[in-house]
């Protein structure tokens, strides 16, 4: 509920109903009632000479309501591929509270102490650790050492390099696409997130079940990455598409965006379907 109001008060909010897209659906709502009172007049039912000179404004203030309420702020857009048995969502929601497969965002030695602070109590990371691993780190440390030593090489590893971690009754993908620092700071290039897509991508079609899959907005926090969380999200969904047709590996991926950022970021969903919609033609 605050998210509906927060976005109904946001700047962003107002400039998609009032973009080109916007203004096309308030036109064609308003031609809708055109041709109703066009009707009406046809059938002597309402004439024209019982029109208010002012009519034409109560009209489009109509449409526009009409249109507002058609557009209201929503938590979920799903985008439908043609032709394709699966599908995209961009889901506002926390990440974890998504069922099905879960992709954790990692760094290319795996490090997971977040006790010491080499990991960020804030970072996704952390987030996951004080969840599911509270005050038992070591564990979860044990399980990925257990599972990197299936892998060839020794760290750093590629990024993309993925491995499971099962808890909880859910399977969570932790997935390289950040270089740690000497001061522990993550981070990542536009080239690193694609490279780790298609790592996580290959692994899961090798390695997973035919489980929904749900991905955070990766890079744009911690791994500092400079471009908005639109772009990222298009990017996800090209390279998760671009797989798929070759290779299906999940009958859904989930896109999910924080909350906080929805708010912080003016992320309308409505913009972001039409933006996908162009993107993946």
């Amino acid at each position: 509920m605050k998210y509906f109001f927060n976005s109904l008060l946001s700047k962003a909010y107002w400039r998609y109903i009032f973009s080109l897209n916007g203004i096309k659906s308030i036109l064609a709502i308003y031609g809708f009632i055109w041709l109703i009172i066009e009707s009406l007049d046809f059938f002597n039912v309402y004439t024209r000479d019982q029109y208010a000179n002012y009519a034409f404004f109560i009209f489009i203030l109509i449409a526009t309501l009409i249109s507002i309420v058609l557009k209201r702020p929503i938590k979920s857009i799903l985008v439908q591929l043609k032709g394709h048995d699966f599908n995209l969502e961009v889901r506002i929601a926390d990440l974890f509270d998504v069922s099905g497969a879960t992709v954790i965002s990692s760094n290319t030695i795996f490090e997971a102490d977040v006790a010491s602070g080499k990991i960020s109590v804030n970072s996704l990371q952390g987030q996951f650790t004080a969840k599911y691993f509270t005050g038992n780190q070591n564990e979860l440390i044990e399980d990925i050492n257990k599972e990197l030593k299936a892998i060839d090489g020794n760290a750093p590893y590629p990024m993309g390099t993925t491995i499971p971690i099962h808890t909880h009754g859910k399977t969570f993908y932790f997935t390289a696409m950040a270089v740690l620092g000497e001061n522990g700071n993550a981070s990542s290039t536009v080239t690193d997130i694609k490279n780790a897509l298609d790592g996580l991508w290959k692994y899961v079609r090798n390695s997973g079940e035919l489980q929904e899959l749900a991905v955070p907005i990766i890079g744009t926090g911690r791994g500092r990455i400079k471009t908005t969380r639109k772009k990222m999200i298009a990017l996800i969904a090209e390279s998760f598409v671009k797989e798929s047709i070759n290779n299906k590996f999940t009958e859904k991926l989930i896109i999910t965006v924080r909350p906080e950022d929805a708010e912080n970021f003016g992320i309308n969903l409505y913009d972001i379907k039409d933006h996908l919609n162009h993107v993946l033609k």
